[in-house]
């Protein structure tokens, strides 16, 4: 997979690098924690969840360097990994959003989803954030249609997304392996620097999941609004 947006993508993603190495990069981090798991923090975001065997790879190629260097922080189990597609609103206590603000999502979710067509990912670059470590999904423009178009439609509703990001016409698939609990040392830099030319593989995105949840999405927070099939 390689046309003229996925090109715009990974300029984009080492524009990104290069502001994180420099300190700079406005855009909404979730903020480190101790314990991930049990946050009680709550978000309304719609996901894609990563089939296997892409969920093994990533654990052995990925997860498992990084943990045997630094254990202690927050490494996602295969039924974890996930990529947002469309954040509605970001993660806090008490939530941003009202259950009349998660029924209107649904309906602009139920609309214009079935509108595009079903797209891939292809998994690779893996990046050091300031308080993360995540692959970067590749795409082609209906990823960007898509988006768009589900801002413009949240907007409309009077829910619109609240979220800051780097681009604002740029988009790319952020899958989160890694949740830092403090600033990771030299070796642990130097080993997801490795890592950043390991490609994982593609996948096909066909559904896309409205939910609730934690910073992790964890199971025992998540609940599903909605699932909404692209165009095969």
């Amino acid at each position: 997979m390689h046309d003229n947006y996925t090109t715009a993508q990974k300029a984009t993603i080492q524009q990104l690098k290069t502001h994180l190495a420099q300190g700079k990069g406005q855009m909404t981090v979730v903020a480190m924690r101790s314990d991930y798991e049990r946050d009680r923090e709550r978000c309304l975001t719609s996901v894609v969840f990563v089939p296997e065997p892409l969920t093994q790879s990533i654990s052995q190629r990925m997860i498992q360097p990084l943990k045997q260097l630094e254990p202690e922080h927050f490494y996602y189990t295969p039924d974890l990994m996930h990529s947002t597609i469309k954040n509605v609103r970001t993660i806090h206590t008490p939530p941003l959003f009202t259950p009349e603000d998660v029924v209107k999502a649904d309906q602009v979710f139920q609309r214009i989803v079935p509108q595009f067509p079903v797209f891939r990912f292809s998994w690779q670059d893996l990046t050091l954030f300031p308080t993360s470590v995540a692959l970067i999904g590749y795409s082609n423009q209906t990823l960007q249609q898509l988006i768009q178009a589900l801002d413009k439609g949240l907007s409309d509703i009077g829910v619109p997304d609240n979220k800051t990001y780097f681009s604002d016409t740029i988009f790319w698939g952020n899958l989160t392996i890694c949740r830092l609990i403090h600033s990771p040392g030299d070796a642990f830099r130097q080993q997801v620097q490795e890592l950043a030319t390991v490609k994982i593989g593609e996948m096909q995105v066909t559904q896309i999941h409205l939910v609730t949840c934690n910073s992790v999405c964890h199971p025992q927070t998540r609940t599903l609004i909605g699932t909404y099939s692209l165009k095969q």
